[in-house]
């Protein structure tokens, strides 16, 4: 220490000698806010003050004579980088270091460190470090500290050494291998592995050497090696005592007795395996040893069988070569038995996977562990809609549990956790994506030998689809009901065997029974006592016959409503077997009162109308007659004074007057259509079309028609309505084809319904008059050009109108045209 700050200690701390002067200090550097220590050359702990043991939790007992690392972990390379630095360039100044801390209790630290390098005699030898805190503290995960790691080590059921390369140290060892020879872990620890491992006894040089070369084998080739097997006893565990290094093995083979101790006799075989850092460095080397003693004694058991069966062969032979013999066999026996077992092993552990993983599969989407209060969780296998979470943070529930769903589902895990029993629960959580599922949440607790949980293992299935399949279905169910209300429909469920008839508040209304009854259900009779007298016979006759029968149920009907009011209703419905017994039979019921009162005045009114039009066309066919009939005298009477106009004259009134009666005679047909038909009927089109044809036989013959048609199917529908649509078409397709008219009738089945077509090659029609063709007396030609009123294409929709049916024309201009129609099929028939 120079002069000046020789004077500036001593101004500093007065009249104190030297041993107060270094208890002030201490005193100052305890009282300091940051945490300081000091390193000796290698990086070892030589000082702390109280701020270091108070950040980290570590007695200081446990610190000192430890390397840095154990308060830094791997930012102790950082360190160590900057020792270097600044030994190698004295000038420089200390950087400021961003590392992280790590406690007694696992947690993690951010903190500043500045170190600086203290010199003696231009000889570099200490270091002291200056931590500030900077962060909060989170704890680490317990599978990322050195500490846990070795907890681990130490209790994997196998005999292990951990020694770092180079010197060979020993830095951990199971408790396996302990118990296995029965050592101390004190007796093991910071020794070579030379110190520890047994020689030879009757050549100690072989066991030590064996292993060095062993060890220089993993270090230059990085691959596993195997060394020969070595005898090694140890004490009986019913004397103990005994260094077992320097036993005996007895003549026997099986105990050795060394002053006054006896030791049992084991045969291992060792492995040597090296173990890598990041960088590919071999930064550990582990060496197990696998107890092969039954082995050996059942190798010896069999070579002494064969020296028994060898009287030729010398003493010193028989021990030369059994020895020899039984070294090699232990050898190659122990090394197959350790790889039969480590491979039985091995498929054991991958079939056991295999298997929880198909559990999963197949039961659940995902499987999660979490901390006995569910403040952490952890997804084990399955799909990802669990996010992890940890002490750091908010609980599992607070972070991903709707704020909804939230006090359900802590109210049950609190409870689950005071009962400490299994639970189930469905609800919401968030995902990852901010998005929101529907899982069903399955959880066991484990508990300790004191009965006090200690996790909880659990599973989860995503359930979005069927709780938004179920709500939509709620959904539409009220949708229904409403429907059902407002529109007047009302559904049935009746349960046939006990006569019970269950209804909604709609049909029940509709039927003047109490809805509440309605609901539990009432008897058959209760509801028809509802229906008309004059239809209840008919009503109750069709309901045995689709019981009888199974076909679908429909049927108009009247009943008294609570109101006493009478409506009309049409009821459909199926009915439901089991085992070819009739069991329920539901439907639905809808109010058809008003379409009944439409149709009823529509029926007036097509009365009404038909009336209208027999009388009009009567009231003016009668002037048209009279008309004709003089037109006719004159001509008759006058024939020789008219001259050449006048005969055209009188031709063209009566072609008028002809055609306004052919007028008059359609429109009176075209009103007739809904009244005047007949009713439906099973019938055959090649016969209504054969019919038409001979019909149209002169004008055939006239225009050399050719018609030609494929088999045609049978059809519900009125006999002469069919016939006229059939004689419209094909006069039409005679009237505006060209010489001579080539003219195909053919039908197609789709379903329920028969498309039958007749197609020409004659005019054609304009696109742009396809709807106009079928309107009351639209012709699309002059009178001069082609005959006819215009009303026969009408005629046609009418009466396809009629039948449920639609029909339309394809023109193609100059190219012809093709008239389609559709008729109802007939049931059962499949042409």
């Amino acid at each position: 220490m120079s002069e000046r700050s020789g004077s500036s200690e001593a101004a500093f701390w007065g009249d104190a000698d030297d041993t107060e002067a270094l208890g002030h200090y201490r005193s100052l550097i305890d009282s300091i806010d940051a945490g300081i220590y000091r390193l000796d050359a290698d990086g070892r702990l030589l000082s702390v003050n109280d701020r270091i043991v108070e950040i980290t939790g570590f007695a200081r007992e446990r610190l000192l004579g430890e390397h840095v690392s154990v308060l830094f972990g791997r930012d102790s390379e950082t360190i160590e980088r900057e020792i270097d630095r600044l030994r190698a360039t004295p000038s420089d100044d200390s950087r400021l270091l961003d590392l992280t801390v790590e406690t007694a209790d696992s947690e993690q630290i951010r903190c500043e460190l500045r170190v600086n390098v203290l010199r003696s005699d231009d000889t570099v030898q200490e270091t002291v470090g200056i931590v500030r805190e900077t962060g909060g503290r989170r704890r680490r995960k317990p599978e990322a500290t050195e500490a846990t790691f070795r907890r681990l080590f130490e209790n994997v059921p196998g005999n292990y050494l951990i020694v770092q390369p180079g010197g060979y140290e020993i830095v951990a060892v199971s408790d396996a291998y302990l118990d296995a020879t029965m050592t101390e872990r004190s007796e093991i620890l910071g020794k070579t592995l030379f110190e520890i491992f047994p020689n030879n006894p009757d050549d100690p040089a072989d066991g030590v050497e064996n292993l060095r070369e062993s060890l220089e084998r993993v270090a230059e080739s990085g691959e596993p090696d195997t060394m020969p097997v070595t005898h090694y006893p140890i004490p009986d565990r019913g004397t103990g005592g005994g260094e077992p290094s320097e036993a005996r093995r007895s003549p026997s083979g099986e105990r050795t007795e060394f002053g006054g101790e006896e030791f049992e006799e084991r045969w291992w075989n060792p492995i040597n395996s090296p173990v890598f850092d990041p960088t590919g460095k071999i930064d550990y080397i582990v060496h197990s040893v696998e107890d092969i003693t039954p082995i050996v004694q059942e190798l010896q058991a069999e070579d002494e069988q064969e020296l028994l069966h060898a009287p030729d062969t010398s003493d010193s032979q028989l021990v030369s070569g059994s020895n020899s013999q039984l070294a090699s066999d232990i050898a190659l026996r122990g090394q197959e038995l350790l790889q039969q077992a480590k491979q039985s092993a091995y498929e054991q552990l991958h079939e056991s996977e295999e298997r929880f993983r198909a559990l999963v599969t197949t039961t659940s989407d995902a499987v999660f562990s979490t901390n006995a209060d569910w403040s952490e969780m952890h997804r084990l296998e399955g799909s990802d809609f669990l996010a992890d979470t940890d002490e750091e943070g908010p609980s599992w529930v607070e972070k991903y549990v709707p704020p909804d769903d939230r006090p359900r589902v802590q109210r049950t895990i609190d409870e689950a956790i005071r009962a400490k029993r299994s639970f189930e629960l469905e609800h919401r959580i968030v995902r990852e994506d901010g998005t929101a599922a529907w899982i069903v949440l399955r959880a066991t607790p484990l508990l300790n030998e004191d009965g006090e949980i200690t996790r909880w293992l659990g599973a989860a299935n995503d359930v979005t689809e069927r709780v938004e399949r179920e709500r939509y279905l709620e959904d539409a169910k009220e949708r229904l009901e409403a429907a059902t209300e407002a529109g007047a429909v009302g559904t049935w469920e009746w349960h046939i065997p006990e006569d019970r008839l269950v209804t909604g508040v709609s049909f029940a209304k509709k039927f003047g029974i109490d809805p509440d009854a309605a609901s539990e259900g009432v008897s058959f009779d209760r509801f028809a006592s509802a229906i008309h007298d004059d239809d209840r016979e008919r009503v109750e006759r069709e309901i045995e016959a689709a019981i009888e029968s199974g076909e679908e149920y429909e049927e108009e009907y009247r009943v008294w409503d609570d109101d006493d009011e009478l409506r009309w209703v049409v009821a459909r419905g199926h009915v439901e077997y089991d085992d070819g017994n009739p069991t329920t039979f539901p439907g639905a019921l809808a109010d058809i009162t008003e379409r009944k009162r439409f149709e009823r005045r529509l029926e007036e009114s097509n009365k009404r109308l038909e009336q209208f039009a027999y009388a009009a066309s009567h009231d003016l066919q009668e002037p048209l007659r009279m008309v004709t009939s003089y037109l006719q005298l004159i001509e008759r009477r006058y024939a020789d004074e008219l001259d050449e106009d006048g005969e055209e004259f009188i031709q063209f009134a009566t072609d008028g007057a002809d055609r306004m009666r052919e007028m008059i005679e359609g429109l009176l047909e075209y009103s007739r259509i809904e009244t005047r038909g007949d009713p439906f009927e099973q019938i055959d089109l090649d016969a209504v079309l054969a019919d038409v044809r001979r019909d149209l036989q002169v004008r055939i013959e006239e225009s050399d028609a050719e018609i030609t048609a494929e088999p045609l199917p049978h059809v519900e529908a009125d006999p002469g309505q069919v016939r006229q649509v059939f004689q419209n078409l094909l006069s039409n397709a005679i009237e505006y084809s060209t010489d001579p008219p080539r003219i195909d009738v053919s039908a197609v089945r789709n379903g329920s319904e028969v498309t039958v077509s007749v197609a020409d090659e004659g005019t054609g029609i304009d696109p742009d008059d396809r709807e106009r063709v079928f309107e009351v007396f639209q012709s699309l030609h002059a009178q001069n050009e082609h005959s006819g009123t215009g009303i026969g294409l009408a005629l046609c929709k009418r009466i396809v109108e009629r039948h449920g049916g639609t029909i339309w024309v394809e023109p193609e201009p100059g190219e012809g045209a093709t008239v389609s129609f559709t008729l109802p099929a007939a049931s059962g028939d499949e042409t």
